[in-house]
């Protein structure tokens, strides 16, 4: 086995620095992105090694070599810990060092680190420059556990929402299927449902704790309401309107259409005409003409009145 506390056993000769400025430039730009702390701070953070955080991305070799012996030198973390943060910075030197071999598989074979850290530092680390297609194939690996699940959902579920396509933090959340803890992780990943099957969001807050459940439907109806007027958020509208609903949720969805927030978006009073149709309430005409007139009214902002 290699003896990892050697630096230059592990990364071998770095007379030419692999740190450049482009890839620290990015590596910043992404912390900000990640509310401050890239993945590899976390796992960092997580072992004890915050000052460690500090000097990531290293600046010079002197930084680095310091960063090496704060990993290799605490007995207090097991081995394979240290090992697979060690195989992250050399995945980092692989990026902008590139040669005929991998300084990171070539340590991993020679260090015995674990198939599945490798596997989940891959994930990360990807995550972390933001190639967020390739680390789900990694994290979503049946050999792990959903570590850091609930900051990897904020994270795709943010960076999602600046194109509106969620189908990688949902992608996630199916195929690992990790128990969320965080209010914000829960509420991000409800929206990115909430925006792309008004189903499949009603039945998740239902499996939420009773004291969550009023708070996610609203956030639902809000969620349907605000968007833009077009065909799509007209057939969401009709989604909500014809929800199997129970009787909390129906008193709930009156409410938020009546005199809650939802109150003052324009689709709302064409909602709650849906609704009434779709409930088949008696003195609202339900006719296929009827529903055309509402949907297009929803459409553009203006309302079918009956």
């Amino acid at each position: 086995m290699m003896d990892y506390s050697n630096f230059d056993r592990v990364f071998g000769s770095v007379d030419s620095f692999p740190y450049h400025r482009n890839f620290i430039q990015e590596a910043e730009v992404n912390r900000r992105s990640f509310d401050g702390a890239l993945f590899i701070d976390r796992v960092l953070g997580a072992l004890g090694l915050s000052k460690v955080v500090k000097n990531y991305p290293p600046k010079s070799e002197a930084i680095l070599r310091q960063i090496h012996e704060s990993i290799a030198s605490p007995a207090t973390i097991a081995t394979h810990h240290k090992l697979s943060v060690l195989f992250y910075f050399l995945l980092d030197i692989d990026e902008q060092s590139p040669a005929n071999f991998s300084r990171a598989d070539r340590f991993a074979s020679r260090a015995g680190v674990p198939p599945k850290y490798q596997v989940f530092m891959r994930g990360l680390w990807c995550l972390d420059r933001q190639a967020f297609t390739a680390a789900l194939e990694f994290l979503a690996h049946p050999s792990l556990l959903p570590e850091f699940a609930d900051d990897i959902i904020t994270v795709l579920v943010r960076c999602a929402s600046k194109g509106g396509d969620y189908t990688l933090p949902l992608a996630y959340y199916h195929t690992v299927q990790p128990v969320l803890k965080s209010p914000t992780s829960i509420q991000l990943l409800f929206d990115a449902m909430a925006h792309s099957n008004v189903t499949e969001a009603l039945q998740f807050s239902r499996a939420r704790p009773q004291e969550m459940q009023q708070q996610l439907f609203h956030r639902l109806v809000m969620s349907v309401l605000g968007d833009a007027r077009d065909e799509e958020s007209a057939e969401r509208a009709y989604q909500l309107a014809s929800l199997p609903l129970y009787k909390n949720e129906e008193g709930w969805l009156k409410e938020a259409l009546t005199s809650g927030h939802a109150k003052r978006f324009k689709g709302a009073r064409d909602t709650l005409l849906m609704r009434r149709i779709a409930v088949g309430e008696s003195g609202v005409i339900g006719d296929k003409g009827a529903w055309v007139v509402l949907m297009e009214g929803f459409k553009v902002g203006s309302g079918g009145r009956t």
